[in-house]
């Protein structure tokens, strides 16, 4: 039950992730006012939810035994570590629309806006840029490998209906030779009442 539990808390931990960094990446830089603030709002919801579940899994963890547990306890730590690194990036988005947009600018290699010059933001050198393209690309291979792991547990999921199924099949058929077997045995019976029957005449 345990490991089912924890399963669960993975794939909808994973969803989550995919969906948060979605939204920080492509829904948040083209908002503003109003707009934006609810839509930070949805994240820091969505955020909490997040640390929510990564905290099940802790300890959903800790009732797993063995090789099981083995294997699980690094996938808490790399959901646990992308639900942080989500964390800091809302804080930084919830600064303002100029910093923000500003970051993402120099991570495209995009010229800032009078906008942006007028609210003070600074332009990002070489090495600030090439720390964020860095940082960047470990977001996305991070974002790869859970959406890899969430395929993974959709694969389980399938594989163990399908068990599920067969043990089902094979149940059905048992019950079925058992009623058979004793049809054929009360058949036996009665012919043996029978021939005793004309035995005696």
């Amino acid at each position: 039950m345990s490991a089912d539990l924890f399963t669960n808390y993975e794939s909808e931990l994973a969803e989550l992730i995919v969906t948060i960094r979605q939204r920080l990446d492509s829904t948040l830089p083209d908002l503003a006012g109003d707009a934006r603030r609810d839509e930070l709002r949805t994240t820091q919801g969505e955020l909490r939810e997040a640390g929510e579940l990564a905290g099940q899994m802790e300890m959903e963890l800790l009732s797993l035994q063995g090789p099981t547990r083995s294997r699980a306890a690094p996938r808490v730590r790399q959901l646990k570590a992308e639900v942080e690194r989500l964390q800091q990036e809302a804080k930084m988005a919830a600064q303002g629309v100029g910093s923000y947009e500003s970051n993402r600018r120099a991570l495209l290699g995009e010229q800032p806006s009078a906008d942006d010059l007028l609210g003070g933001d600074a332009v990002l050198d070489g090495d600030q840029r090439t720390r964020l393209l860095s940082g960047n690309e470990r977001l996305m291979r991070g974002s790869q490998r859970l959406q890899q792991s969430h395929r993974i547990a959709i694969d389980t999921e399938a594989v163990g209906a399908s068990i599920l199924n067969d043990l089902r099949a094979q149940r059905e058929q048992i019950v079925n030779t058992r009623d058979s077997l004793m049809q054929a045995d009360s058949h036996i019976d009665h012919s043996q009442r029978t021939l005793r029957t004309m035995t005696r005449r």
